[in-house]
């Protein structure tokens, strides 16, 4: 936190919003929040730092601290602190606090299922946090971006692609594709490391089954081409992935669609040989971004001794610090990631003051079959216009017939700015056997034991959940519990039912 300095504004050139040298002095605000009903969802830790003077609503960028790593290893050595005093941006620093399945300390849980689909785990929770944000400071709901390192970039690109609807853009450091399992993170402690990835093809499938706006979230890739714990091609096959699902074709390749490359700036003290290419619409550096890449051969070492040495830090530039899995020298993350979402609101620029859409009622709505369906409405308000009205289409909701329906909300204001939100409406059949709902906490090894998981996957060394055969980890695992949901009697879910009451 930075206090008790005074700073005067200097902004000049073409970048004048987006390289504007005012700073402020700032505060941290720390909140706990509370785990909601859904499956994989936990009380989390997360700090808020607010530079002094903005005036909403302002941008969000949310950063997911790495393995072995805290939020307050982000606030004290990224240089994020000093980035939002400088551009004007509020920073939210969540921590994993606790979890599930059998990984390294403090890693965001990328790699299993259960923490990589909208509605629950780990997105869920970020989702919801960010909106715990939004309900006590004022964000522009165009500017809401997020960013990591390591496991926490993987959770940012997961992030992203749950919530594409929400998110604006997306910064990986040292990040994996969606969908990677964890032997796609190099454990061998050797270098050059060695890992194993799925194809593009395969990631563009699993990401065209999770995706469910159509928005193409703009994606920046920042990795060392000497990273030896999450080795290129990683970084490519981000890139390659973005390009073959958002690109519109013959841009869709990065030969295709490169549209400039340019030396890395700014830097400090090395260069380290960084390049930063752009990927556009239509393979001209006037159109929007879909990929930048920031790729450079980094140094292994780093000054601190509990560090690994294997190439993979994020790199702090001059407000940076040397610390865990953090260095100073090389391109600025902060500057580069920061003058990135600046040049990517949401759909292409939606101005600050843009309506803001509340839906009445519950939200996923929840029905038997044959109950009428009446929607709960929403509601609407602008800036400059105030009260607006709410276009609704729930045309797809049947209720004579079980199944998840959806409600979709529209509201224009008079500068034609448009928000859109969504509603949830699940369909249930009465007379389908009576749920459960028992829930119960414990170890991968005694849900097997109880039979409400069964061994399977590869060499059947992984736990699913006997109901919807959700990997809930390794079925020896014996220090990790796992909530389970009683569904139809004697059948238990990783989610909870749908029919199940909360």
């Amino acid at each position: 936190m930075h206090t008790g300095r005074s700073f005067t504004r200097i902004c000049t050139g073409a970048l004048l919003v987006l390289l504007c040298t005012a700073v402020f002095a700032g505060t941290t605000q720390s909140f706990t929040f509370q785990a909601r009903q859904y499956g994989g969802s936990r009380d989390r830790q997360y700090k808020v730092y607010v530079p002094d003077g903005l005036n909403g609503p302002v941008s969000m960028v949310m950063a997911l601290h790495g393995c072995q790593q805290t939020h307050d290893d982000v606030l004290r050595d990224w240089g994020m602190t000093a980035a939002a005093d400088r551009f004007g941006f509020i920073l939210v620093a969540p921590f994993i606090t606790s979890y599930d399945g059998l990984r390294n300390t403090n890693c965001w849980g990328f790699w299993f299922d259960a923490h990589r689909h909208e509605g629950r785990g780990e997105p869920e929770d970020l989702h919801q946090l960010a909106r715990e944000v939004e309900a006590r400071f004022d964000i522009d709901p165009a500017r809401r971006y997020i960013t990591g390192l390591s496991s926490g970039a993987a959770m940012a690109v997961v992030a992203a692609t749950t919530h594409n609807e929400y998110w604006a853009a997306v910064a990986s450091a040292s990040g994996l594709p969606y969908g990677e399992d964890s032997a796609a993170v190099s454990l061998s402690g050797q270098c050059p490391g060695s890992a194993t990835f799925h194809g593009v093809a395969r990631v563009a499938s699993d990401m065209r089954a999770e995706l469910n706006d159509g928005y193409a979230i703009p994606l920046l890739v920042l990795q060392s081409e000497r990273d030896c714990t999450v080795v290129q091609p990683a970084g490519r096959n981000l890139r390659d992935t973005q390009l073959r699902i958002f690109g519109v074709p013959p841009f869709d390749t990065p030969a295709a669609a490169r549209a400039a490359q340019r030396p890395c700036t700014p830097v400090q003290d090395e260069v380290f040989g960084c390049v930063h290419e752009f990927y556009t619409t239509d393979g001209t550096a006037s159109a929007r971004s879909i990929v930048e890449t920031v790729f450079y051969s980094g140094p292994l070492a780093t000054p601190n001794a509990a560090d690994t040495d294997h190439g993979h830090y994020w790199i702090g530039g001059q407000h940076g610090n040397d610390g865990k899995w953090s260095v100073r020298r090389g391109p600025s993350y902060p500057d580069i990631a920061w003058v990135f979402f600046a040049r990517h609101p949401r759909d292409g620029g939606v101005p600050a003051g843009s309506p803001r859409i509340t839906l009445n009622g519950a939200n996923p709505l929840r029905l038997e079959v044959g109950q009428p369906f009446v929607d709960p409405g929403a509601t609407a308000t602008d800036p400059e216009d105030g009260s607006l009205p709410v276009a609704a289409d729930c045309g797809s909701v049947d209720s004579s017939r079980p199944g998840q329906y959806r409600c979709d909300y529209r509201a224009t204001d008079s500068d034609g700015n448009t928000a859109t939100a969504s509603r949830g409406v699940t369909v249930i059949d009465a007379g389908s056997p009576v749920p459960g709902c028992a829930a119960v906490s414990a170890t991968p090894v005694v849900h097997v034991a109880a039979g409400r998981a069964l061994p399977g996957g590869w060499f059947s060394l992984r736990a699913l959940a006997s109901g919807d055969r959700r990997d809930i980890g390794f079925v020896w695992d014996y220090w990790f519990p796992v909530t389970l949901y009683e569904g139809e009697p004697g059948r238990w879910y990783a989610t909870r039912p749908a029919t199940c009451p909360g």
